[in-house]
């Protein structure tokens, strides 16, 4: 008969497992696009991930992005990724002016 150790051990406990604040996080999984419907961030704000396209609520209400992460964010004007397109660089973010501002109807992640 073979002799199971059933103890249990915390996660924490283990060498090289560490709980991951969400900033480091969005680093390892690419990071996020953040939108918000106000100039510098104010207003309503989101954060999209890799699975998001849509803008849903946002669609033509985004003043303000920020992105997060090592992966770069695509915007377009347009639903599908149709309309003009916008290259949001890892690390950048901004308000958002003229033709830009109040028109993203979709986004999506560059890789």
């Amino acid at each position: 008969m073979s002799n199971i150790n059933n103890q249990t051990q915390d996660l924490n406990s283990i060498e090289l497992v560490q709980d991951l604040d969400q900033e480091a996080a969005a680093t390892i999984t690419g990071g996020y696009l953040y939108i918000s419907t106000g100039y510098n961030g104010s207003g309503s704000e989101t954060a999209l991930g890799k699975g998001y396209t849509s803008l849903g609520g946002y669609n033509n209400k985004v003043s303000w992005y920020k992105v997060t992460g090592n992966t770069g964010w695509y915007a377009y004007t347009g639903k599908d990724y149709t309309g003009k397109g916008y290259y949001l660089a890892p690390g950048s973010g901004g308000n958002l002016g003229g033709y830009e501002n109040n028109n993203w109807e979709s986004v999506k992640p560059a890789y």
